[in-house]
Protein backbone atom coordinates (compact mmCIF):
# COMPACT_ATOMS: atom_id res chain seq x y z
CA UNK A 1 0.00 0.00 0.00
CA UNK A 2 2.86 2.31 0.77
CA UNK A 3 4.07 1.72 -2.71
CA UNK A 4 0.36 2.83 -4.09
CA UNK A 5 0.47 6.14 -2.02
CA UNK A 6 4.11 6.41 -3.67
CA UNK A 7 2.48 6.35 -7.35
CA UNK A 8 -0.44 8.82 -6.56
CA UNK A 9 1.61 11.16 -4.84
CA UNK A 10 4.38 11.67 -7.20
CA UNK A 11 1.86 13.78 -9.48
CA UNK A 12 -0.80 15.20 -6.76
CA UNK A 13 -1.17 17.97 -4.55
CA UNK A 14 0.54 17.93 -1.54
CA UNK A 15 -2.25 18.90 0.98
CA UNK A 16 -4.41 15.92 -0.96
CA UNK A 17 -4.97 13.15 1.98
CA UNK A 18 -3.20 10.13 0.55
CA UNK A 19 -6.08 7.75 2.12
CA UNK A 20 -5.54 3.72 1.18
CA UNK A 21 -7.69 2.35 -1.49
CA UNK A 22 -9.69 -0.59 -2.36
CA UNK A 23 -8.21 -3.18 -4.42
CA UNK A 24 -10.47 -4.37 -7.63
CA UNK A 25 -10.70 -6.19 -10.35
CA UNK A 26 -12.18 -5.21 -13.84
CA UNK A 27 -15.28 -6.52 -15.33
CA UNK A 28 -14.82 -6.19 -18.99
CA UNK A 29 -17.62 -6.10 -21.23
CA UNK A 30 -18.42 -4.48 -24.76
CA UNK A 31 -21.46 -3.45 -25.90
CA UNK A 32 -22.07 -1.54 -29.17
CA UNK A 33 -24.10 1.89 -27.87
CA UNK A 34 -23.27 5.08 -28.88
CA UNK A 35 -24.90 6.38 -25.23
CA UNK A 36 -23.76 6.05 -21.99
CA UNK A 37 -25.08 2.63 -20.93
CA UNK A 38 -25.79 3.68 -17.56
CA UNK A 39 -28.09 6.81 -17.64
CA UNK A 40 -26.72 8.18 -14.08
CA UNK A 41 -23.53 8.79 -15.75
CA UNK A 42 -22.71 12.32 -16.43
CA UNK A 43 -20.21 13.71 -18.41
CA UNK A 44 -19.20 17.05 -20.93
CA UNK A 45 -21.14 17.18 -24.41
CA UNK A 46 -18.80 14.51 -26.33
CA UNK A 47 -19.18 12.01 -29.48
CA UNK A 48 -19.02 8.71 -29.58
CA UNK A 49 -15.75 7.01 -30.14
CA UNK A 50 -15.31 2.74 -31.86
CA UNK A 51 -11.93 2.59 -30.76
CA UNK A 52 -11.30 -0.52 -28.19
CA UNK A 53 -7.93 1.59 -27.53
CA UNK A 54 -9.80 4.81 -26.54
CA UNK A 55 -11.86 5.14 -23.31
CA UNK A 56 -11.44 9.02 -23.47
CA UNK A 57 -10.01 11.69 -25.29
CA UNK A 58 -9.38 15.30 -26.02
CA UNK A 59 -8.08 16.92 -29.56
CA UNK A 60 -4.89 15.69 -28.33
CA UNK A 61 -5.13 13.37 -25.49
CA UNK A 62 -5.65 10.16 -24.87
CA UNK A 63 -6.97 8.32 -21.58
CA UNK A 64 -6.96 4.20 -22.91
CA UNK A 65 -9.10 1.38 -21.13
CA UNK A 66 -6.15 0.51 -18.96
CA UNK A 67 -5.51 4.44 -18.27
CA UNK A 68 -9.16 5.03 -17.28
CA UNK A 69 -8.59 1.90 -15.18
CA UNK A 70 -6.15 3.30 -12.95
CA UNK A 71 -8.37 6.32 -12.52
CA UNK A 72 -11.53 4.60 -12.00
CA UNK A 73 -10.26 2.21 -8.99
CA UNK A 74 -7.81 5.20 -7.80
CA UNK A 75 -10.26 8.32 -7.79
CA UNK A 76 -13.25 6.22 -7.35
CA UNK A 77 -11.87 4.02 -5.17
CA UNK A 78 -10.99 6.83 -2.60
CA UNK A 79 -14.73 8.50 -2.65
CA UNK A 80 -16.13 4.57 -2.09
CA UNK A 81 -13.88 4.60 1.29
CA UNK A 82 -15.77 8.00 2.09
CA UNK A 83 -19.15 6.55 0.55
CA UNK A 84 -19.07 3.38 3.06
CA UNK A 85 -18.89 5.54 5.40
CA UNK A 86 -22.61 6.56 5.40
CA UNK A 87 -23.93 3.55 3.34
CA UNK A 88 -23.25 -0.24 4.24
CA UNK A 89 -22.17 -1.54 0.50
CA UNK A 90 -23.13 -5.50 -0.77
CA UNK A 91 -19.83 -6.58 -1.54
CA UNK A 92 -21.45 -10.03 -3.43
CA UNK A 93 -23.07 -7.13 -6.16
CA UNK A 94 -22.23 -4.95 -8.31
CA UNK A 95 -21.79 -1.80 -8.36
CA UNK A 96 -24.24 -1.06 -10.94
CA UNK A 97 -26.76 -2.96 -9.38
CA UNK A 98 -26.92 -1.15 -5.92
CA UNK A 99 -28.58 2.13 -5.68
CA UNK A 100 -26.50 4.76 -3.39
CA UNK A 101 -28.57 7.87 -3.87
CA UNK A 102 -31.15 9.77 -5.68
CA UNK A 103 -31.22 6.99 -8.18
CA UNK A 104 -27.65 6.84 -9.28
CA UNK A 105 -25.89 3.73 -8.59
CA UNK A 106 -22.99 3.41 -6.95
CA UNK A 107 -20.85 3.08 -9.81
CA UNK A 108 -22.57 6.33 -11.13
CA UNK A 109 -21.11 8.35 -8.34
CA UNK A 110 -17.81 6.79 -8.28
CA UNK A 111 -17.45 7.22 -12.44
CA UNK A 112 -18.97 10.81 -12.44
CA UNK A 113 -16.46 12.05 -9.75
CA UNK A 114 -13.92 10.13 -12.17
CA UNK A 115 -14.97 11.35 -15.31
CA UNK A 116 -15.18 15.13 -13.64
CA UNK A 117 -11.18 14.70 -12.17
CA UNK A 118 -10.39 13.23 -15.79
CA UNK A 119 -12.08 15.65 -18.07
CA UNK A 120 -10.01 18.76 -15.91
CA UNK A 121 -6.69 17.09 -16.32
CA UNK A 122 -7.27 16.72 -19.87
CA UNK A 123 -8.37 20.29 -19.98
CA UNK A 124 -5.00 21.22 -18.32
CA UNK A 125 -3.22 19.44 -20.87
CA UNK A 126 -4.81 20.88 -23.82
CA UNK A 127 -4.28 24.27 -22.04
CA UNK A 128 -0.52 23.45 -21.51
CA UNK A 129 0.26 22.16 -24.79
CA UNK A 130 -1.83 25.49 -26.48
CA UNK A 131 0.65 27.66 -24.14
CA UNK A 132 4.11 25.18 -25.44
CA UNK A 133 4.03 23.67 -22.02
CA UNK A 134 5.79 20.61 -22.01
CA UNK A 135 7.40 18.12 -19.14
CA UNK A 136 10.72 18.89 -18.87
CA UNK A 137 13.87 16.12 -18.80
CA UNK A 138 13.99 16.27 -15.03
CA UNK A 139 10.11 15.80 -14.53
CA UNK A 140 10.62 12.51 -17.54
CA UNK A 141 13.40 11.42 -15.20
CA UNK A 142 11.70 11.33 -12.25
CA UNK A 143 8.87 9.30 -13.77
CA UNK A 144 10.71 6.62 -15.24
CA UNK A 145 12.88 6.46 -11.81
CA UNK A 146 9.22 6.02 -9.67
CA UNK A 147 8.41 3.40 -12.51
CA UNK A 148 11.74 1.44 -11.70
CA UNK A 149 11.29 1.31 -8.17
CA UNK A 150 7.86 0.19 -8.51
CA UNK A 151 9.21 -2.86 -10.75
CA UNK A 152 12.29 -3.56 -8.54
CA UNK A 153 9.97 -3.26 -5.55
CA UNK A 154 7.30 -6.03 -7.27
CA UNK A 155 10.05 -8.13 -8.30
CA UNK A 156 12.02 -8.16 -4.55
CA UNK A 157 8.67 -8.10 -2.18
CA UNK A 158 5.91 -10.32 -4.47
CA UNK A 159 8.35 -11.84 -7.45
CA UNK A 160 6.25 -9.97 -10.11
CA UNK A 161 6.87 -8.62 -12.85
CA UNK A 162 6.03 -4.70 -13.07
CA UNK A 163 2.66 -5.71 -15.06
CA UNK A 164 1.79 -8.38 -13.16
CA UNK A 165 2.04 -6.46 -9.65
CA UNK A 166 -0.05 -3.10 -11.26
CA UNK A 167 -2.69 -5.93 -12.99
CA UNK A 168 -3.55 -7.23 -9.41
CA UNK A 169 -3.96 -3.89 -7.85
CA UNK A 170 -6.00 -1.97 -10.59
CA UNK A 171 -7.38 -4.66 -13.06
CA UNK A 172 -6.10 -6.71 -15.92
CA UNK A 173 -5.82 -4.30 -18.83
CA UNK A 174 -3.35 -2.14 -16.55
CA UNK A 175 0.59 -1.93 -17.42
CA UNK A 176 3.61 -0.43 -16.69
CA UNK A 177 3.18 1.45 -19.87
CA UNK A 178 -0.49 2.95 -19.03
CA UNK A 179 1.03 3.85 -15.75
CA UNK A 180 3.93 6.15 -17.03
CA UNK A 181 1.02 7.58 -19.46
CA UNK A 182 -0.99 8.41 -16.35
CA UNK A 183 1.87 10.10 -14.66
CA UNK A 184 2.87 12.14 -17.72
CA UNK A 185 -0.70 13.54 -17.81
CA UNK A 186 -1.19 13.55 -14.26
CA UNK A 187 2.35 15.74 -13.95
CA UNK A 188 1.57 18.12 -17.13
CA UNK A 189 -1.83 18.81 -15.81
CA UNK A 190 -0.82 19.67 -12.52
CA UNK A 191 2.45 21.80 -13.35
CA UNK A 192 0.06 23.96 -15.75
CA UNK A 193 -2.56 24.27 -13.01
CA UNK A 194 0.24 26.13 -11.25
CA UNK A 195 0.31 28.66 -13.90
CA UNK A 196 -3.39 29.12 -14.37
CA UNK A 197 -3.71 29.47 -10.56
CA UNK A 198 -1.31 32.11 -10.01
CA UNK A 199 -2.51 34.37 -13.48
CA UNK A 200 -6.23 33.95 -12.19
CA UNK A 201 -4.87 34.93 -8.50
CA UNK A 202 -3.34 37.93 -10.07
CA UNK A 203 -6.11 39.03 -11.73
CA UNK A 204 -7.79 39.84 -8.50
CA UNK A 205 -7.24 42.67 -7.09
CA UNK A 206 -7.52 44.17 -3.10
CA UNK A 207 -10.19 46.39 -4.10
CA UNK A 208 -11.95 43.27 -6.16
CA UNK A 209 -11.73 42.04 -2.70
CA UNK A 210 -12.81 44.61 -0.74
CA UNK A 211 -15.54 45.51 -3.07
CA UNK A 212 -16.70 41.86 -3.05
CA UNK A 213 -16.89 41.99 1.02
CA UNK A 214 -18.64 45.01 1.10
CA UNK A 215 -21.32 44.46 -1.24
CA UNK A 216 -21.77 40.49 0.33
CA UNK A 217 -22.06 41.84 3.43
CA UNK A 218 -18.87 39.87 4.63
CA UNK A 219 -17.88 40.89 8.53
CA UNK A 220 -15.38 37.76 9.89
CA UNK A 221 -12.11 40.19 10.48
CA UNK A 222 -10.47 36.89 12.32
CA UNK A 223 -7.28 37.23 10.19
CA UNK A 224 -5.68 33.58 8.58
CA UNK A 225 -2.82 31.27 9.22
CA UNK A 226 0.06 31.26 6.76
CA UNK A 227 2.48 28.09 7.34
CA UNK A 228 5.79 26.80 5.49
CA UNK A 229 6.20 23.26 5.40
CA UNK A 230 8.22 20.02 4.38
CA UNK A 231 6.76 16.75 3.39
CA UNK A 232 8.91 13.58 4.29
CA UNK A 233 8.12 10.49 2.83
CA UNK A 234 8.05 7.64 5.23
CA UNK A 235 10.94 4.87 4.82
CA UNK A 236 10.30 1.42 5.44
CA UNK A 237 6.50 2.04 6.19
CA UNK A 238 7.41 4.27 9.20
CA UNK A 239 8.23 7.98 9.83
CA UNK A 240 12.31 8.82 9.14
CA UNK A 241 12.13 9.89 12.42
CA UNK A 242 15.90 10.77 11.48
CA UNK A 243 15.32 13.40 8.56
CA UNK A 244 12.13 14.89 10.58
CA UNK A 245 14.63 15.55 13.78
CA UNK A 246 17.17 17.27 11.96
CA UNK A 247 14.66 19.77 10.41
CA UNK A 248 13.02 20.08 13.65
CA UNK A 249 16.27 20.73 15.22
CA UNK A 250 17.03 23.21 12.93
CA UNK A 251 13.91 24.86 13.01
CA UNK A 252 14.84 25.70 16.58
CA UNK A 253 17.42 27.58 15.86
CA UNK A 254 16.23 29.37 12.84
CA UNK A 255 11.94 28.85 12.85
CA UNK A 256 12.01 30.82 9.58
CA UNK A 257 10.54 29.04 5.83
CA UNK A 258 14.12 29.47 4.20
CA UNK A 259 15.24 26.93 6.74
CA UNK A 260 13.53 24.40 4.74
CA UNK A 261 15.48 25.03 2.10
CA UNK A 262 18.29 23.29 3.19
CA UNK A 263 15.89 20.12 3.36
CA UNK A 264 14.28 19.84 0.03
CA UNK A 265 16.41 16.82 -0.92
CA UNK A 266 14.71 14.93 2.01
CA UNK A 267 11.15 15.71 1.22
CA UNK A 268 9.03 18.26 -0.84
CA UNK A 269 9.32 22.04 0.73
CA UNK A 270 6.45 24.32 0.18
CA UNK A 271 4.02 27.10 1.82
CA UNK A 272 0.36 27.81 2.14
CA UNK A 273 -0.75 31.33 3.02
CA UNK A 274 -4.04 32.67 3.76
CA UNK A 275 -5.37 29.66 5.42
CA UNK A 276 -8.43 29.15 7.59
CA UNK A 277 -10.45 26.03 9.24
CA UNK A 278 -12.63 26.00 5.94
CA UNK A 279 -10.02 25.84 3.64
CA UNK A 280 -7.74 23.52 4.95
CA UNK A 281 -8.25 20.50 3.73
CA UNK A 282 -6.17 18.03 5.80
CA UNK A 283 -7.63 17.14 9.02
CA UNK A 284 -4.39 17.07 10.66
CA UNK A 285 -2.97 20.04 9.51
CA UNK A 286 -6.33 22.35 10.27
CA UNK A 287 -5.98 20.19 14.22
CA UNK A 288 -2.13 21.67 14.27
CA UNK A 289 -2.71 25.29 12.80
CA UNK A 290 -5.96 26.03 14.82
CA UNK A 291 -5.29 25.13 17.75
CA UNK A 292 -6.25 27.76 20.66
CA UNK A 293 -2.52 27.80 21.78
CA UNK A 294 -0.74 27.98 18.36
CA UNK A 295 1.55 31.32 17.93
CA UNK A 296 3.43 32.65 15.11
CA UNK A 297 6.98 30.93 14.83
CA UNK A 298 5.88 27.79 16.71
CA UNK A 299 6.81 24.25 14.46
CA UNK A 300 5.99 21.09 14.81
CA UNK A 301 4.84 17.46 13.50
CA UNK A 302 1.95 15.69 11.99
CA UNK A 303 1.49 12.44 10.79
CA UNK A 304 -0.86 12.40 7.21
CA UNK A 305 -1.05 9.41 4.96
CA UNK A 306 2.84 7.51 4.34
CA UNK A 307 4.25 11.04 5.13
CA UNK A 308 5.35 13.39 8.29
CA UNK A 309 4.96 16.74 7.68
CA UNK A 310 7.17 19.14 9.75
CA UNK A 311 5.28 22.59 9.71
CA UNK A 312 5.90 26.14 11.10
CA UNK A 313 3.22 28.60 11.57
CA UNK A 314 5.11 31.87 9.79
CA UNK A 315 2.42 34.61 10.30
CA UNK A 316 -1.06 35.58 9.51
CA UNK A 317 -2.55 36.64 6.14
CA UNK A 318 -6.09 38.22 5.00
CA UNK A 319 -8.85 38.27 7.51
CA UNK A 320 -11.23 35.54 7.05
CA UNK A 321 -13.76 37.84 5.36
CA UNK A 322 -11.54 38.45 2.67
CA UNK A 323 -10.28 35.21 1.90
CA UNK A 324 -13.93 33.98 1.54
CA UNK A 325 -14.53 37.56 -0.90
CA UNK A 326 -11.13 36.28 -2.62
CA UNK A 327 -12.11 32.38 -3.18
CA UNK A 328 -15.71 33.53 -4.75
CA UNK A 329 -13.74 35.66 -6.93
CA UNK A 330 -11.21 33.24 -7.87
CA UNK A 331 -13.84 30.17 -8.32
CA UNK A 332 -16.15 32.48 -11.12
CA UNK A 333 -12.67 33.45 -12.52
CA UNK A 334 -11.58 29.80 -12.94
CA UNK A 335 -14.91 28.76 -13.77
CA UNK A 336 -14.71 31.48 -16.53
CA UNK A 337 -11.27 29.88 -18.07
CA UNK A 338 -12.88 26.32 -17.80
CA UNK A 339 -15.91 26.71 -19.65
CA UNK A 340 -13.79 28.74 -22.28
CA UNK A 341 -11.63 25.24 -22.76
CA UNK A 342 -15.03 23.31 -22.32
CA UNK A 343 -16.29 25.16 -25.41
CA UNK A 344 -13.09 24.80 -27.95
CA UNK A 345 -12.07 21.48 -27.10
CA UNK A 346 -13.91 18.07 -28.68
CA UNK A 347 -14.57 15.42 -26.20
CA UNK A 348 -14.52 11.89 -27.44
CA UNK A 349 -15.87 8.93 -25.11
CA UNK A 350 -16.25 5.01 -25.49
CA UNK A 351 -19.43 4.29 -23.81
CA UNK A 352 -18.72 0.67 -23.82
CA UNK A 353 -15.45 0.80 -22.07
CA UNK A 354 -16.53 3.70 -19.76
CA UNK A 355 -19.72 1.42 -18.16
CA UNK A 356 -17.61 -1.47 -18.08
CA UNK A 357 -15.76 -1.23 -14.82
CA UNK A 358 -16.85 -3.38 -11.72
CA UNK A 359 -15.86 -4.85 -8.79
CA UNK A 360 -16.10 -8.89 -8.16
Amino acid sequence: MHQKNRIRFLARALFLLLAALLIFTLAACRRGSDLPLSPGLSMIEGVPVHDDNVAMRTDHFTVTPGMMAFFFYDYGGELMTVMEEYKPFDQSRSLHDQIYRDDLSWYDVMMNETLAKVSEMLIYCEAAMANGVELTSAQLTVIEEELSSIAMSAATYYGKTVDAYLQGLYGPLMSGDALREVLKLELLATTYSVTVNKQLEQGITERDINDYVAAEGLSDRTLSRNIAYIAVPYAGGKADDSKVGEVLTALQGAPESATFDRFSSSGAVGAEAHMTPDNTGVAEIKSWLFAAERQIGDYGRVEVGDYTYVLLYTGNGMNYAQVSARMSLYNIAFAKWRNGWVETLTFGYNYDVIDSYDIT
